[in-house]
C-alpha cells in the first residue's frame, strides 16, 4: 500500500510541476510588461530566487541535522545538473539564440560563483567568513540587476505598460509554490521507491536528490523553450546558479560552518567551473547554443555521473 502511495504522489508531484509552470510561464511576459523590463530581468530578480528554494530547504535541512557534507554536495550537485543536463536538454529540443545581456553578464557571474566557492573551499571548510564573502558577492549582482530594471522602467514609455492584475499576482505565486511542492513530492516519494528498489544512498543522491532539487528550473527552462522564450531559458538556468552558488551557499555557511569533502574540491568543483567555461564559450558562438554544443555539456554530465557512481577522482588542467 505504502508503494501505491508512493507512486500515486509522486506522479502528483509531475503534475504539479508542470502545471504550475505552464501557470507562471504565461505571467511573466505580463509582468515584464507592467514592470516595464525584459523577462530576463524577471527572471533573474523573482523566478530564480523562488525556483532555488528546493536548494535551500534540502541543503539547510541536512545542515541542520548534522550531515553538512550533504548539504555542500546537493548545491554543488544541483548546480552541475541544471547547468549541463538541464540546458543541454533544453539546447537538445530547440537550438537556443542567446541575447547579449546572457554573453556578456550572467554567464560570467555564473562562473564567478562556482570559482569562488571553489577558492573559498581549498581549505576543506566553508566558514561564516566565506558566507559573508559569498553574500557578499551576490549584492553587486542583484544590485546590477535593479538598476538595469530602472534603466528600462525610465526609458519605456507608458503605453508599453501591460496589464497584470491581482489575479495574475496570486497565480504567478501559486504556480512557483507548485512548482516547488511539485518538486518535493517527486524527491521524496522517489526516494522511497529507489530506496525499495534497492539503490544505494549514493545512487538516491546523484539521481534523485541533486537532480530533484533542479526540476523546478528543469520545468521552467524547457517550458520556456516550448513557448519560444529564450531569455527564459538560459536566464533561469544562470541566474538559478548564481543564485544558489553565492547567497544560498552563503547563508547556509552563516547558519553554521560547512565542511567540504575533499572530492568536491579536487574534483566536483573544478568540474562545475569547468561546465559554466564551456557554457560561455558555446553561447559566445555565433549567439547560438546549438545540438551539437548541448551533446557535449550532456556528456560531461555524463562523466561527472560516472565519477560519482566510480567514486574516482579527475585530474583537470
Amino acid at each position: 500500500m505504502d508503494t501505491v502511495l508512493s507512486v500515486v504522489l509522486f506522479c502528483a508531484g509531475i503534475g504539479l510541476l508542470w502545471g504550475g509552470t505552464e501557470t507562471v510561464l504565461r505571467r511573466v511576459p505580463r509582468l515584464a510588461g507592467a514592470l516595464r523590463v525584459s523577462p530576463l530581468l524577471v527572471t533573474a530578480l523573482l523566478l530564480a530566487v523562488m525556483t532555488s528554494l528546493p536548494e535551500f530547504c534540502v541543503s539547510l535541512l541536512a545542515s541542520l541535522r548534522g550531515q553538512a557534507g550533504a548539504a555542500v554536495s546537493n548545491i554543488v550537485g544541483s548546480n552541475f545538473v541544471t547547468l549541463t543536463f538541464v540546458a543541454g536538454l533544453c539546447a537538445l529540443w530547440r537550438p537556443i539564440t542567446v541575447g547579449p545581456s546572457i554573453r556578456e553578464r550572467e554567464s560570467g557571474w555564473m562562473i564567478l560563483s562556482a570559482a569562488l566557492m571553489l577558492v573559498l573551499a581549498l581549505d576543506g571548510r566553508l566558514g561564516r567568513l566565506d558566507g559573508l564573502v559569498l553574500v557578499g558577492a551576490y549584492v553587486p549582482y542583484f544590485l546590477g540587476n535593479l538598476a538595469e530594471a530602472k534603466r528600462q522602467r525610465s526609458g519605456a514609455g507608458e503605453e508599453t505598460a501591460a496589464r497584470f492584475s491581482f489575479l495574475d499576482g496570486v497565480l504567478f505565486i501559486a504556480g512557483v509554490g507548485m512548482v516547488v511542492y511539485g518538486a518535493e513530492l517527486i524527491v521524496a516519494n522517489g526516494g522511497k521507491l529507489a530506496a525499495k528498489m534497492g539503490m544505494n544512498e549514493t545512487l538516491m543522491g546523484v539521481t534523485l536528490f541533486s537532480f530533484g532539487t533542479s526540476l523546478p528550473e528543469l520545468a521552467i527552462a524547457l517550458g520556456a523553450v516550448l513557448k519560444g522564450q529564450e531569455d527564459v531559458t538560459l536566464g533561469e538556468i544562470y541566474s538559478s546558479n548564481i543564485f544558489t552558488g553565492l547567497a544560498v551557499m552563503g547563508a547556509l555557511c552563516l547558519v553554521a560552518p560547512l565542511p567540504v569533502a575533499p572530492m568536491i574540491v579536487s574534483r566536483d568543483l573544478p568540474l562545475l567551473v569547468l561546465a559554466g567555461a564551456l557554457m560561455q564559450m558555446f553561447v559566445t558562438t555565433d549567439g547560438k547554443f546549438v545540438r551539437s554544443e548541448a551533446v557535449a555539456i550532456i556528456a560531461l554530465y555524463g562523466l561527472f555521473l560516472a565519477a560519482q557512481f566510480g567514486n574516482f577522482g579527475i585530474s583537470l588542467p
